[in-house]
């Protein structure tokens, strides 16, 4: 094989070599969002806020059960505190709401109040009542499970989340996803899992 030949096969291969691991690397960001706040790279999808003080550090916590949890503190300054999950123009890619119907989160709040989730399609573009849910999110002294089933449909593009109306009182996010309940590692005792109760108000 001429030298020119084995040059341009040596620097193919050190680019298949190089590159594979990066795409491998891209294609674990695709898919249904997720932030179990374990990084700080999560801050970046929760800066586009409405009446929320500035939301800057992850908080490492340990709770009543014992259990070290990494979360969002979330601190509402006004009467309609919200945040476009990922940003107003999503980092995530679209996906699937019949697949993905329910919005899974690990909360803790200390005054139960009544959150609200907006959306929009790849064919409905615009914030609207007729894309938005209610849910009631109840207090409690530790983090609960809970869930939103959300019954939409279509590609889902954009996640408005409404934390209610108690202003000053802080909300302690664990996790939010699209893929399932999160679990978080156990101290050597007893395992428990409390779900929330989740009333769906329409």
């Amino acid at each position: 094989m001429p030298k020119s030949e084995m040059k341009k096969l040596i620097v193919f291969v050190l680019v298949i070599v190089f590159c594979i691991p990066m795409i491998a690397v891209a294609r674990r960001d695709t898919g249904p969002p997720e932030w179990t706040f374990d990084n700080v790279s999560d801050l970046a999808d929760w800066r586009d806020t409405h009446d929320i003080a500035q939301i800057s550090t992850i908080t490492k916590i340990k709770g009543p059960d014992g259990i070290e949890r990494n979360i969002l503190r979330i601190v509402p300054t006004g009467d309609k505190p919200y945040v476009y999950i990922g940003g107003v123009v999503a980092s995530w890619e679209p996906f699937g709401g019949y697949e993905h119907a329910t919005i899974f989160l690990g909360v803790r709040v200390q005054k139960s109040d009544t959150w609200q989730v907006d959306y929009v399609t790849g064919k409905n573009t615009e914030f609207s009542d007729d894309q938005s849910k209610k849910f009631t999110v109840d207090a409690s002294q530790d983090f609960v499970d809970i869930k939103f089933d959300m019954h939409w449909d279509g590609m889902i593009r954009g996640i408005r989340l409404h934390f209610g109306s108690n202003k000053n009182t802080p909300i302690e996010v664990d996790y939010i996803s699209l893929l399932g309940p999160v679990t978080v590692v156990q101290p050597p005792k007893k395992l428990a899992t409390t779900w929330g109760k989740v009333k769906d108000l329409f």
